[in-house]
């Protein structure tokens, strides 16, 4: 089984707690800074444990109104 690779976007103050909120979800997903849009937002490359996509979604899902999450791609 192979891990489940999303893209996303949130405002760069957010990184820092959204790291937190990975962290806390111990082996669930990583990701790594792709740079910052035109607007200064951050984009993200997140990998998640294999199976872990719709578990992961959800997190997106729940955290999108604290971090301003937006998922661009997977």
């Amino acid at each position: 089984m192979r891990s489940e690779t999303l893209y996303l976007r949130l405002p760069r103050p957010q990184v820092a707690f959204f790291r937190f909120l990975l962290v806390a979800r111990e082996g669930l997903a990583m990701f790594t800074s792709l740079g910052a849009d035109a607007k200064g937002r951050e984009v993200l490359c997140m990998r998640c444990a294999p199976g872990a996509g719709r578990e992961v979604r959800r997190l997106l899902d729940d955290v999108q109104p604290d971090c301003g999450t937006e998922l661009l791609a997977g």
